[in-house]
């Protein structure tokens, strides 16, 4: 089968809706509520993996994403940035830079696996480490950190302090806070999601590596394998893995980051571009 370009068909979106910057949708709230930053993967001419019959990775994370913003917006209790909200190729350190900038309470990067195996299916999540937990981890971390080679020239105007942020190992506490994150998403997902036999893995993510931010990258499911590309491709499926994903962040602010607690009131939603 020829490849397809299942861009529009995955997202839903109207064909004239394009628009211009990353947006933040910021809640005009008494308290501040805190600010999830979703990075959905690759994008523009870098299409990330590829299905046998070419479903590609940078739709199906864009339109994860937008599921996984309107299910955290529809609680009232967090505001939500995306580094991409169309078609468009934005470098590592940029994403980067985004939740710098915007003071993320918490970073979450999206993508799909394409993994040797076609029999190998299920989502994994991984978290920031020197040392690949696996060689597995290690070839997926090695695969997502290309993505800037396709890039053309280096992209100026970046500050001083996002080129040290890219060189810092996180910090312990946040390294802590993105593994507590970790497994509150295979605890949620556990019965509802498929998961790779031992989903919670860790290697150098360029993406994860802002040491401010708990991170962590959710490959939400092999497009190697046929039954999960279906399942990425469905929208009632992405609504369920939204819904997991928002009580994982639910229990996350809960239970470890209790100094930020989302409130009930749901707020009134203004637009902050992030320039």
């Amino acid at each position: 089968m020829k490849r397809r370009d299942f861009g529009q068909a995955l997202l839903g979106l109207g064909a004239g809706m394009v628009i211009a910057q990353p947006r933040i949708v910021e809640a005009a709230t008494a308290h501040k509520l805190p600010l999830i930053m979703l990075d959905p993967g690759h994008g523009g001419h870098d299409p990330g993996a590829m299905s046998p019959d070419g479903t590609e990775e940078k739709h199906i994370t864009l339109a994860a994403g937008f599921a996984i913003k309107n299910a955290l917006l529809a609680t009232g209790r967090y505001r939500v940035a995306m580094t991409r909200t169309h078609d468009q190729f934005i470098a590592l350190e940029q994403r980067v830079a985004l939740a710098v900038g915007a003071k993320a309470d918490l970073f979450m990067a999206l993508h799909c696996d394409h993994l040797p195996t076609p029999d190998l299916r299920g989502a994994s999540i991984f978290t920031l480490s020197s040392d690949a937990s696996d060689d597995l981890a290690a070839s997926i971390a090695a695969d997502e950190n290309q993505a800037d080679q396709t890039a053309g020239p280096a992209i100026q105007g970046v500050s001083p302090q996002v080129a040290n942020v890219l060189a810092s190992l996180e910090t312990r506490a946040t390294r802590i806070g993105s593994a507590t994150f970790a497994e509150d998403i295979r605890n949620s997902f556990k019965g509802a999601v498929p998961l790779l036999p031992d989903p919670l893995r860790s290697a150098n993510f360029a993406v994860l590596r802002d040491p401010s931010v708990p991170s962590t990258l959710l490959e939400m499911g092999c497009l190697t394998n046929p039954l999960d590309e279906k399942l990425l491709r469905s929208p009632k499926h992405r609504t369920e893995m939204a819904e997991r994903l928002t009580a994982a962040i639910d229990l996350y602010f809960h239970q470890y980051a209790p100094a930020k607690p989302p409130h009930a009131a749901r707020p009134h939603k203004s637009n902050w571009h992030v320039s």
